[in-house]
């Protein structure tokens, strides 16, 4: 019974491999990919995704995306996922959270979900718009922590290599100071020693917190990801290490040490992480993208400081080296795909007025400045824009020394209302005198009260739609 079982697992596999390899090969099939840090808005964004598109021919305002301003969009609907061995994604736990009374944010992400979407729509050009009278375009989006994001690098990196990184960035005097515990028990390890993994594990732990921490005190260039989030690998020895120090790391490139020691066990752990962990999520789903969405919480950054902002930087060019990018054909979908349209967008554009938002695409600009420009080369094409998800202020208007100034109003914590002029968001990073004299506090809204039959607000949810799938739906 149990053979006949996988027989027909297997079998509905690769029906559902020909059908995706079919739909590739006519160009009706796209992988979005929504990459984003801890904290960017991805669960809100491809909620709002996913009900702007349901309600697109209802009570979505779409004005920019060209088959629902042309009317040639006949309806979308949702599929099961197509990978049965992950998690659907939770968009109607989403919903009723933003229908509450009081409406609440969607929890974050803590494992990976798909979500699959079939859009029915008339073509505008070519042959085949006189054939037939409907074409669909099968659109998947997979959802993924964005702790597990910065692990990917560590593809490229021995355990050394790795151990020299994590040094590099534990010299800041902040991180010093959350990192005392595990530095002190770290110095106290004799590497080469017969493996104790107890000991092992109490500094892993040590590392762990410490790393927790840091993501509490608003760093995101944290790994490995696992750490923080470990969904299935909890408590699991694959997790048991920790990276060596400047004085550890040059005494094992002298002397690797013996066999069943300390040392060996680290490297081993570490190496098993990156083949049995990280390698395959990877493959599985980073090496498969067409189209990407990079979600940046840029104001964030800047009410947690420059060492932050720094931090939040690094992380994004450390994020984006993962990905296969440049321009693509029908064989290259099939058999090696690259993203070849790419959109950045600076969330929570709702938390500024709207006369700030231009400075904040600028802001998220300059932070990708040397990024983007390997991707040009590599004949991608970019874009930046500045959303909302789901907008959760009103613009207006109000009086301040004699001046009419842009204010926002919203609701904040407790169901208090907001009303507010957040401040100037920088062109591009402040100097470190600007840091010095003054910091920002950019607000933090709850969700708005809505009538849940209405597609949710948003800003600038329109024009992303049309970047990532306008070209596939003419």
């Amino acid at each position: 019974m149990k053979k006949l079982l996988n027989t027909s697992h297997l079998i509905d596999q690769l029906k559902q491999n020909v059908k995706v390899t079919g739909a590739r090969l006519a160009d009706r099939h796209l992988n979005l990919a929504v990459t984003g840090l801890s904290g960017s808005g991805k669960t809100a964004f491809i909620t709002s995704i996913v009900n702007q598109l349901l309600e697109a021919n209802d009570s979505a305002e779409l004005p920019f995306f060209s088959v629902v301003r042309e009317g040639r969009l006949f309806g979308v609907k949702r599929e099961a996922q197509p990978n049965l061995s992950l998690r659907r994604f939770a968009y109607e736990n989403a919903m009723q959270a933003l229908n509450g009374s009081p409406p609440i944010w969607p929890e974050s992400t803590t494992g990976i979900s798909q979500v699959r979407l079939h859009i029915r729509y008339r073509k505008d050009k070519g042959i085949s718009r006189y054939i037939s009278e409907d074409t669909k375009l099968t659109l998947d989006i997979t959802d993924y922590p964005g702790e597990w994001l910065l692990d990917l690098p560590l593809l490229d990196m021995d355990y050394l290599a790795w151990s020299a990184h994590c040094e590099s960035e534990l010299q800041s005097a902040e991180r010093q100071a959350l990192s005392a515990e595990f530095l002190v028990a770290r110095e106290a390890i004799d590497l080469t020693a017969p493996g104790d993994e107890l000991a092992l594990k109490h500094i892993a732990s040590l590392y762990t917190d410490y790393l927790h921490k840091c993501r509490a005190a608003g760093f995101q260039l944290l790994q490995p990801g696992r750490f923080i989030l470990p969904g299935e690998l909890a408590g699991a020895p694959v997790l048991d290490f920790f990276p060596l120090s400047e004085e550890q790391v040059a005494q094992i490139k002298q002397n690797r040490g013996p066999k069943g020691s300390n040392q060996a066990l680290l490297f081993n752990r570490y190496e098993h992480y990156q083949e049995q962990v990280v390698k395959p999520f990877y493959l599985e789903h980073f090496k498969r993208f067409d189209r990407q969405v990079v979600l940046v919480d840029c104001l964030s950054a800047l009410n947690n400081g420059r060492a932050h902002f720094d931090d939040l930087q690094r992380a994004l060019n450390w994020l984006l080296t993962s990905f296969e990018y440049g321009k693509t054909n029908l064989l290259s979908r099939l058999f090696t795909p690259k993203i070849d349209k790419l959109i950045f967008a600076a969330s929570k554009a709702d938390h500024v007025t709207p006369d700030q938002q231009s400075n904040l695409v600028k802001l998220l600009d300059s932070m990708l400045h040397n990024a983007r420009k390997q991707m040009q080369f590599d004949g991608v094409s970019t874009e930046s824009t500045a959303i909302a998800a789901i907008r959760a202020s009103q613009a207006g208007r109000a009086e301040h020394e004699g001046q009419d100034i842009q204010i926002l109003q919203g609701t904040g914590a407790y169901g208090k209302t907001i009303r507010l002029f957040p401040g100037d968001v920088p062109a591009k990073c402040p100097d470190s005198q600007f840091w010095d004299k003054q910091g920002f506090d950019f607000p933090r809204f709850s969700p708005p009260s809505r009538d849940e039959n209405q597609a949710l607000p948003h800003i600038r949810m329109d024009r992303v739609l049309e970047f990532i799938l306008g070209d596939k739906i003419r």
